[in-house]
């Protein structure tokens, strides 16, 4: 069986999934990295004098966590600068909070190129890799680059913006082509989705193959609109199910009445970490879970969290 490979900018795998604080999809990429003996991947938000590449392991209620510290110049250029001074404003439409600077640039090259070569030894040729936000566009690239030929897919938290938006980002198509070393490039809505299509096709001059795919910078990628979603039916148990909590219990809360999920014993974190888990494996090509519907580009239906 494959082995799942989480890799996000940092990582918040729950050491405690039963405390309910972790969001949804900290609680879905938990559960799909236990099932898969996974492992997940990423900044420790500390900072050294000189970047080593050594990693901290811990393990987080069964979840596999690898760490490695960065530079504090790495933190200043790829995280404060690149990622959250010059995408994450365009990214949300703010032209206007938008920073340019070249060493914003070189600094997020050089962090993700320092991420997939201290990922590099910890790969298996089965693993499925999964690449998430806007801080490890060029991920993928980097990889593949070190001869790494696994299935890897990317999925994006937050809006694309139009392709009239992108090209004011200086060398705005070496990070476009950085997309197109997945296997898979998972948006979070239609909208963000025909963005970037519009993009790849007015911009680059790509194209899109008979089944679906888009082609592009000599590449081809697969790209979806995957929603993030509860499972409803799942939900509507658990209140079925909390209804059977005695009225006594409720009233002696002062505050608020508690989650329905909180209520019934052994349920805790199950709507995010089962339900949203299914379209997380099916979107990973691992096979023995059974999807919900699906979602693919050509508007026919295909997968995700």
């Amino acid at each position: 069986m494959s082995r799942l490979i989480v890799v996000s900018n940092r990582v918040s795998a729950p050491a405690d999934p039963a405390a309910g604080s972790a969001g949804g999809l900290a609680m879905a990429l938990s559960a799909a990295l236990r099932k898969y003996d996974g492992l997940w991947f990423g900044w420790s938000g500390e900072t050294v004098d000189q970047f080593t590449g050594d990693l901290k392991w811990e393990d987080r209620a069964g979840v596999t966590v690898a760490l490695v510290d960065l530079e504090a110049q790495d933190v200043d250029e790829y995280y404060n600068g690149y990622a959250n001074k010059t995408l994450w404003p365009l990214f949300h439409y703010r032209v206007d909070l938008t920073a340019y600077d070249r060493s914003f640039g070189e600094g997020y090259d050089r962090v993700n190129k320092r991420f997939a070569e201290t990922l590099l030894p910890l790969i298996e040729p089965d693993d499925v890799i999964w690449v998430h936000d806007y801080h490890l566009i060029p991920m993928a690239r980097e990889l593949r680059r070190l001869g790494i030929t696994n299935r890897i897919g990317f999925f994006l938290h937050i809006p694309w913006p139009a392709h009239q938006l992108v090209v004011t980002l200086p060398r705005h198509r070496p990070l476009v082509e950085a997309l197109f070393h997945y296997d898979l490039v998972g948006f979070q809505t239609e909208e963000s989705l025909q963005a970037f299509e519009g993009y790849v096709f007015n911009e680059v001059g790509g194209e899109r193959t008979e089944d679906g795919r888009l082609t592009a910078f000599g590449q081809t990628t697969e790209a979806g609109a995957f929603p993030i979603g509860i499972d409803a039916e799942d939900f509507a148990q658990l209140t079925r199910e909390a209804e059977a909590v005695p009225a006594g219990l409720l009233s002696s809360m002062p505050l608020a009445r508690p989650e329905p999920s909180a209520l019934v014993p052994g349920r805790a974190g199950r709507l995010s970490s089962v339900s949203i888990s299914r379209n997380l494996a099916r979107w990973l090509w691992l096979k023995d879970f059974d999807p919900p519907s699906t979602r693919k580009t050509t508007g026919a239906s295909s997968p995700l969290e």
